[in-house]
């Protein structure tokens, strides 16, 4: 495995801006501010020959008047006066720089000897490199924003290394909305030092990092990224997207980060010996790392669902099947045991379809039956998280007092549902952890589940089943993998 240490990197105690600037239309000002308004935990050194202060920061003409030597250097300069910086650095003994400015490889021959040249001083001087062409990286332990984007991400356990800037950028931004927590981000940019190798060699020796994720465009020929990865995906899974899967896709990438795309079922087949997971969509790679991150793996692919209507069930019996999940028929042990808690009518069946019941009591009462039952390896809970409808007029109702009594009746029965939705969800997360199966909850709608089910209850949620599914499938593939001669 690659033992790449990146700790000063990812958590330096100290970090010199070159390129700063006062200027709130420039990189220099926006990164800069970024690292200060995320509380970073260590000292920051602005640098500018032409400022005294920056946002109320000293600034130094250049790294050498820095008092000390500091773990990390963020450089936004034009590309031209990059190789100086790094011979700069280097002299001082700063072992690592992330470089933000563009126009090397990406832009062609020229900018390609550019890169070549900085990369070559770095080198000589023991300089590890970030990019260029890099959009930053982030880190929660140590509360370092040092990215271009001003968003804010959530604090979990899952690390992303992204060939794409923008992509990967907007993992962390989606995951703010959505409740997914990162651990550490780096937008590797042209890889013309560090690559995706070295980062993901270094999430998998990463006690925070549970899961991986990973955007890729490219990799060069006679890479060890498969068998660093076969070694990793052992112990914490890799989750993939890969763009440039077409021969247009591939020409773009190349244009874009300068990488090389590669044969599209070679790379496939190489990612499945490897025990990496590929995902087709930017939404699914975000999917899949909300459930790796807060659900057990399943021992095997046999699924019981529940649900409020019997449509819902029929689609993700579909789903499942579509998807290589078995759905098991209830034993009799067990439909004796849901008779105590559903109508006479009730389907006796897999999906458990509670036939409209309104009040939350017996969803949970048959939600455990199921999950606890050793017939399945996982449960789909169709509307276990949704939201109680706002059941309220805008303007004053008139009429007969037994009808005004009536719609009062039933807008406090509703904000009773809504504060149950929050102990429902405790329920789930109990079961979760009691039965060491994973319980996927789909809320049917737009309305989805996001902060509260991962800091608080740890369950994860999806607005559709067919997400549900893909999501389980995944996991289920992951767990073939770990019970394979290959994970050996």
């Amino acid at each position: 495995m690659n033992d790449l240490n990146l700790d000063r990197l990812f958590n330096p105690k100290s970090l010199a801006m070159i390129g700063a600037s006062a200027n709130p239309r420039k990189w220099g000002f926006i990164i800069l501010l970024n690292i200060l308004k995320g509380n970073y935990r260590g000292k920051v050194y602005p640098v500018n020959p032409k400022e005294e202060s920056i946002l109320g920061y000293q600034c130094y003409p250049k790294v050498a008047d820095i008092p000390e030597t500091v773990d990390l250097v963020v450089i936004t300069t034009p590309a031209k006066v990059v190789p100086a910086l790094i011979d700069e650095c280097g002299m001082q003994g700063i072992p690592f720089g992330i470089v933000v400015t563009s126009d090397f490889s990406e832009s062609g021959p020229e900018g390609a000897a550019l890169e070549r040249d900085v990369v070559a001083r770095a080198r000589k001087y023991g300089i590890r490199l970030v990019g260029p062409n890099s959009m930053g990286i982030f880190s929660s332990k140590t509360n370092l924003h040092a990215k271009m984007p001003p968003m804010m991400p959530l604090h979990g356990n899952i690390s992303m290394f992204s060939q794409s800037g923008n992509l990967g950028v907007q993992m962390l931004g989606w995951g703010a909305e959505e409740g997914v927590g990162f651990e550490k981000f780096v937008s590797s940019g042209n890889e013309g030092d560090l690559n995706c190798v070295d980062y993901l060699g270094y999430f998998g020796n990463d006690e925070d990092t549970d899961v991986i994720l990973g955007y890729l465009e490219g990799i060069d020929p006679g890479t060890d990224l498969f068998p660093v990865a076969r070694k990793i995906s052992r112990k914490k899974p890799i989750i993939v997207f890969k763009g440039g899967r077409t021969d247009t896709g591939g020409r773009a990438a190349a244009t874009h980060t300068g990488a090389m795309a590669g044969e599209s079922k070679i790379f496939k087949s190489a990612l499945r010996q490897a025990g990496m997971l590929e995902v087709k969509t930017s939404q699914a790679l975000l999917d899949c790392a909300r459930a790796f991150a807060n659900c057990p793996i399943p021992k095997g692919n046999r699924v019981g669902i529940i649900t409020r209507g019997g449509g819902w069930g029929v689609i993700t019996v579909d789903a499942c099947e579509e998807n290589g999940l078995i759905i098991p028929p209830l034993s009799e042990k067990i439909i004796k045991k849901m008779d105590k808690f559903l109508p006479k009518y009730w389907s006796r069946g897999n999906p458990v379809d509670l036939v409209a019941t309104i009040v939350q009591d017996p969803y949970l009462d048959c939600l455990e039956i199921l999950a606890k039952w050793d017939g399945i390896d996982a449960v789909i809970a169709l509307g276990a998280g949704r939201r109680a409808p706002k059941y309220s007029y805008s303007r004053k109702v008139t009429g007969p007092q037994p009808l005004v009594d009536a719609i009062k009746m039933v807008e406090q029965y509703f904000k009773n549902q809504a504060k149950k939705r929050d102990w429902m969800l405790e329920g789930i997360g109990k079961l979760i952890k009691q039965t060491g199966k994973p319980i996927i909850v789909v809320s049917i709608g737009p309305e989805t589940l996001h902060r509260s089910n991962l800091y608080e209850f740890q369950v994860v949620s999806y607005p559709t089943p067919e997400r549900a599914v893909r999501v389980l499938w995944q996991m289920y593939k992951y767990r073939r993998f770990l019970d394979s001669s290959q994970a050996s």
